[in-house]
Order: C-alpha cells, then sequence, then structure tokens
C-alpha cells in the first residue's frame, strides 16, 4: 500500500508542532518530539532517492507539506524544509558517501551550511576541515552537517567551493541563536576542529548549480513556504477575534497570492519547465522573494488591524509577525539579490529590440 503523500502526513507532525509552540519560543529550538514527527512524516526521506529507500518526491509536495506545518509553528515549518532540501543536497555527494550517509536508512537529518567560511587543507584521500558556520537550522537534531570551504584549484587559480558531509559526531553546536522570530529554528552555529573527511564525502559547491533545476532556482523555496503557512495562522485568529475589514481581505488575497506564486514556482521545477515563462529560473528567485514580500506586507496589515492585544506575549498574531519578519530576512529572498539575474535578462531582451 502506497503512503499517503506528504502534505497529509505533515498534518500530523503539525498536531505535534502545536503541542510544543511554546517550547520552541521559550528554548530556541525544536522539541525533540517534533523534529521526531517531521522525520516520520517523511520530511527527511522526501527527496532521497529511491534506490535509498526515499521518496524521490516533489517540490510541490514539498511547499505544501511546509505550509501545512507552518500553520501551527513557523519555526517547526523552517526545520522540516531544511530536513528536505537538506537530503536533495546530499544526493550529490559520490555514491560511497551516500552509502555512509544513508547507511542506517533515507531518514537521515542532513543540514546545511551555504556560505564558504571553513579552512581546508588537503591530504591524501580527501581533506581536513575547520571552522564554524552560522545560522545552521536544526543542527541539533541533525545526523550529518553539510559545511562548506574553499579548496585550492587544480594547476593554481581561485579557490573552488566544495561541501564537505560531517557526522553528528564530529562536529559541535554552538548556542548562538538569540533572535526576535523563528526562535525555534536553533539556528545556531556548527563548529568543526580539524576533522579528516574522505574525498568521497566531498562534492563541488557548483555541482547544486549545474543540476537540472539548479539550486539557486529552488532555494526560496526552503523559506518562503513557512511564512505563507505563519501568515495563514495570523489571519485564522484574527478572522475568528476581529470583525470583517479590506485590510483582512487584502492580508487574505496576499497571502493566497503568495501560496499560488510558490506553488507554480515548485510546479515548474518538478517538469524542469514553465509553460508560461521561457527563462523560469531566471525568474524563480525573484518569484519567491515577492512571495515573501506579500506575505510580510500580510502580517503587518493584521498586526494593526489586531491593535494592541496582539502585543500581548504570547499572542498568536504577535509570533506570526515576528516568525514573518525574521524569515523573510534571509538572504535567498532578498528582493535586490533575486533581481539582479532578471535585470540581466531584461537588459538582454530590451538590446534585442
Amino acid at each position: 500500500m502506497n503512503a499517503p503523500p506528504l502534505p497529509v502526513r505533515a498534518r500530523e507532525a503539525a498536531a505535534t508542532a502545536a503541542t510544543h509552540r511554546r517550547h520552541a519560543d521559550e528554548t530556541r529550538n525544536l522539541h525533540p518530539d517534533v523534529a521526531r514527527a517531521l522525520v516520520a512524516a517523511g520530511f527527511a526521506r522526501h527527496f532521497v532517492p529511491e534506490r535509498r529507500g526515499g521518496c524521490a518526491g516533489s517540490h510541490r509536495d514539498t511547499v505544501e507539506g511546509v505550509i501545512a506545518v507552518g500553520t501551527e509553528c513557523a519555526s517547526a515549518a523552517w526545520c522540516a524544509a531544511i530536513f528536505a532540501y537538506g537530503g536533495r543536497m546530499a544526493g550529490r555527494l559520490p555514491e560511497r558517501g551516500q552509502d555512509e550517509l544513508w547507511s542506517a536508512g533515507p531518514d537521515a537529518v542532513t543540514v546545511a551550511a551555504l556560505q564558504p567560511t571553513g579552512r581546508t587543507g588537503a591530504v591524501p584521500g580527501g581533506w581536513r576541515i575547520t571552522g564554524r558556520w552560522s545560522y545552521v537550522s536544526g543542527a541539533a537534531h541533525a545526523d550529518w552537517a553539510l559545511v562548506q570551504a574553499p579548496v585550492d584549484a587544480d594547476g593554481g587559480g581561485e579557490p573552488r567551493r566544495r561541501f564537505f558531509a560531517v557526522p553528528r559526531a564530529e562536529f559541535d553546536v554552538e548556542d548562538t541563536w538569540h533572535t526576535l522570530g523563528m526562535r525555534g529554528t536553533g539556528s545556531n552555529t556548527v563548529a568543526v576542529d580539524d576533522v579528516l573527511v574522505p574525498a568521497h564525502r566531498t562534492f563541488g559547491a557548483e555541482e547544486l548549480d549545474h543540476a537540472p533545476v539548479p539550486l539557486r532556482t529552488t532555494a526560496g523555496l526552503t523559506f518562503a513556504p513557512p511564512l505563507v503557512g505563519a501568515a495563514r495562522a495570523a489571519l485564522a485568529v484574527c478572522a475568528r477575534e476581529l470583525p470583517p475589514s479590506v485590510d483582512l481581505v487584502r492580508a487574505a488575497g496576499d497571502t493566497e497570492l503568495a501560496r499560488d506564486v510558490l506553488l507554480r514556482v515548485a510546479s515548474a521545477a518538478d517538469r524542469h519547465a514553465d509553460t508560461e515563462r521561457r527563462d523560469w529560473q531566471t525568474w524563480a528567485p525573484w518569484d519567491c522573494a515577492r512571495a515573501a514580500e506579500l506575505v510580510k506586507a500580510a502580517a503587518d496589515r493584521l498586526m494593526e488591524a489586531a491593535g494592541t492585544r496582539a502585543y500581548a506575549e504570547g499572542h498568536p498574531v504577535q509570533r506570526a509577525w515576528r516568525d514573518i519578519r525574521t524569515g523573510a530576512s534571509h538572504v535567498r529572498l532578498r528582493p535586490e539579490l533575486a533581481a539582479a539575474p532578471c535585470l540581466v535578462a531584461l537588459k538582454e531582451l530590451h538590446d534585442e529590440h
């Protein structure tokens, strides 16, 4: 019998996350039961290849599943997305490295650090690596961390960036995550001290951009869906507590428009094409950044509409607003960066005419 799709299984994880929302906010980390529920729902195995026992799932199911969790806890939804896309990135390891990472099954939780802040030294058969990587969400619950560092290019030239898979026993998690929102993501610092990483547990960072669907195209799908879930939760509260108003209509419309945009990008990624836009990969990061902007505007309207009551400690609208504002600050959702390739495309189109 086939298992239910991820969005259906995500509802059980969402219920567990709802039970531990306060714990996430107070401890700045997910409750272990929530992390286990996300794994049980299938987020860690979602993009893992079928030959490894995974689901080889779709981006669209990921977006819908993450939004479902986000309606109960944005931090849990953020980690759910991290777990899913961490597994997708791990699929770029050489076969022997995949053998190790998924030796116990496809539910190994992999988190990733996207900044090349480590130091490496080549040794026979691999590299020795040292460094600290900030903002690694879900690190406390990870079985593996993919950390990035530059390595010397063959024959000289500019160093090239590589990812290194480090098992949990060989990295520490430093308590550095003290934020206004998304507190429960536990986006702390991963520290590695002179660890030997064999060559079969590394891959060049360029492989993520040379894949059929490059990382830069889908990165926004990791970070924008939790915001949509949080906005939906705040809307539900305001719909119960406040009289109907144009502001509520605008917030609801912007939130659902953001969801529709993300689902369109996800569907395009699943089929490696967009029937409406020829250069969809260029525009996908902008679409995700724009979706985040829509959700931010919705959250601001809801806070204003809810008034003083929403500023009370622990009020769900205030919590959603904090989470949305913090999550939308992620570099992959910054409009000025997402717009850069679009500006190039528009210039080329202008020059053609």
